[in-house]
Parts: C-alpha cells; sequence; structure tokens
C-alpha cells in the first residue's frame, strides 16, 4: 500500500496539487478519492475492513509516528491548502462512478457531508491556523465565513433520513453505527465553528433561524438517546450553540479558549493570560514575553518552530 507521510501527499489525495508520482485521483471519481482519503485518516474499524490488523499497524506507523508529527502535517497542510480545502468543500465536484448507487439523490446528499473535504476539516479542526482562518478578513478566507451555514443546511437535509437508518432495523448494527458516526462528525465540526463565532452578536448571521428549526428536533433527540456517547454530547454542544441561552455561553467560551490557544500564553507550561503577544510570522499563537516565546521555538515535544507558517490568510 502506497503510504501518505506529508502535507503535500494529502493535497495531492484531494485534488489541491498536481504530482508527478502517480497519487492522483482523476476528476469525477469522487467516491475512490473518499475511500483512499479514509484509508489514511478513517477510524480503525473502516481500516480493517480492507486490511489485516498487520498492515493496519504498519500503516499507523508510517503516517505519523507520534501526536506531535501529526500535528506537524497538519499545520503545514492548513498554513498552504486551508482555502482550496474549503472552497473546494463548499463547491464539491459531482462524483461519476455512481453506477451501484441505488439512489443517486441519497448517494449526493450524503456525499454532500461524506466526502474528503469535508473530512479533512474534522481532521484539522484543532489546530490553530483553522480558527485563524475563519478569523482572517482577507478575501481568501470569505468562504470560511459561509462554512457554518452551508454545513449546517447539508446536515439539516440529511437529518431525518439518517435517523430512520439508525433506528428502523436494530440487527444492522454496522449501518446504524456508520450514520451515527457520520452524523458526530458533522455535528462535531459545527461544535467546533461555533467556539469559533461564539462571540458574533447576531447568530443568524451564522445559521439561520430557519435551519436551526430544522436541526434542534433531531439534536435534542440524539443529546437524549445517545447521552454520554459521542454523538449525544456533540449534540448537547451544538444544542447550546444554537438555543441562544446566553448564560451557558460561559461554557462554550471555556472550549473555545482551550480550542483555540490563543487566549493564554502560548508557552505549556505558563497560564499567564494578559498582555499577550502574537507570533509575527504564523500569528497562531501569543505569549506573555519573549523569553517565553523563545523557550517555546525550541524545546517540548512539539517545538514551535515546526509549526509555525507564513499564510495568505
Amino acid at each position: 500500500m502506497d503510504l501518505l507521510v506529508g502535507s503535500d501527499d494529502f493535497a495531492v489525495l484531494l485534488g489541491l496539487k498536481n504530482s508527478t508520482i502517480g497519487r492522483d485521483v482523476p476528476v469525477g471519481q469522487e467516491q475512490e478519492r473518499h475511500r483512499r482519503f479514509m484509508e489514511y485518516v478513517g477510524p480503525i474499524q473502516s481500516l480493517l475492513l480492507q486490511a489485516s490488523c498487520i498492515i493496519f499497524l504498519q500503516l499507523r506507523m508510517n503516517r505519523f509516528q507520534t501526536e506531535e508529527q501529526q500535528d506537524v502535517v497538519w499545520s503545514r497542510f492548513c498554513a498552504l491548502y486551508l482555502p482550496a480545502t474549503v472552497d473546494r468543500l463548499l463547491q464539491l465536484p459531482i462524483p461519476t462512478d455512481t453506477s451501484n448507487s441505488l439512489n443517486r439523490e441519497e448517494m449526493l446528499a450524503d456525499f454532500a457531508i461524506n466526502n474528503p473535504w469535508h473530512e479533512m476539516l474534522v481532521q484539522v479542526q484543532h489546530i490553530p491556523y483553522f480558527a485563524k482562518y475563519l478569523r482572517s478578513s482577507n478575501p481568501i478566507a470569505a468562504a470560511g465565513k459561509r462554512l457554518t451555514q452551508i454545513l449546517a443546511d447539508r446536515l439539516a437535509d440529511v437529518c431525518q433520513r439518517w435517523e430512520k437508518y439508525m433506528t428502523e432495523n436494530p440487527r444492522d448494527e454496522e449501518k446504524r453505527e456508520y450514520y451515527k458516526a457520520a452524523a458526530g462528525s458533522a455535528i462535531q465540526l459545527l461544535s467546533t465553528l461555533g467556539t469559533n463565532f461564539i462571540n458574533e452578536p447576531d447568530r443568524n448571521a451564522i445559521i439561520s433561524r430557519a435551519t436551526r428549526g430544522r436541526l434542534l428536533p433531531f439534536l435534542r433527540m440524539w443529546n437524549r438517546r445517545y447521552e454520554g456517547q459521542f454523538l449525544g454530547d456533540v449534540s448537547l454542544r451544538v444544542t447550546i450553540y444554537m438555543s441562544e441561552v446566553r448564560q451557558l455561553d460561559q461554557d462554550f467560551n471555556k472550549v473555545r479558549k482551550s480550542h483555540k490557544n490563543w487566549d493564554v500564553c502560548g508557552l505549556a507550561s505558563c497560564s499567564i493570560r494578559k498582555d499577550l503577544k502574537v507570533c509575527a510570522t504564523c500569528k497562531t499563537v501569543r505569549y506573555c514575553s519573549v523569553e517565553h516565546q523563545r523557550e517555546d521555538w525550541r524545546t517540548g515535544n512539539c517545538p514551535h518552530k515546526l509549526l509555525c507558517h507564513r499564510t495568505d490568510y
């Protein structure tokens, strides 16, 4: 199996960069592109459908030796390719490799969420460059302001059918778990987007009242039914965000601060939150002093020098 090892390799697989080494997927073969992408970033269960445990372990070891190395790859990918990824997600190519689909309309609705560009955003949503992109006023990042609404609409379009698939046949556990995972992944991304727009004075500008009205009944139902499970937890977080209950925003802001690593000194051992100054190169992290910036640049499991990139946004 040909292993992906770097940010440029993922860009090639996503069709964002040309390749001379044969990893390209032809335009239109989007189901195949998604399958290949999930071989490298999907859950263990997906990989084991196509590979033995030994191959899976080799794949995992070759892809990323550590979480720190994974963050290095994702940071560089975001710095170079995040705007193109969002643009491709919002203007999806139409799959032509759907001859085996029994219902093309349903397949296309599912593909609007279950596609490699959406999955890439799920992978990088914790990377500080993702938050930087969303708060950027640069025209190259303009699509980020529409991302939450469009993803919420796409999820609302499939909720009723996915709910049916989760409950109609209790014996079909594989299908039920597949749609639970797909819904959870999409809702988790909405939750992350919500943390970045929590201080917007008009939340209707982020997710319209009509879309919230379509989503909230399903989010509340999934929160109750799957309480204590991943789908239930993320459904609760987005329910809080959409409900406009402002006193609950304090908890959401705690998540935001932890996620963005923006409101506290970037040196892991420091908790200072006042008089922070931003890194002039990447603008994704802030420090309380030059000394702490220098220390973070060269020390720790993942020194900042490995994560620091200039961006166009």
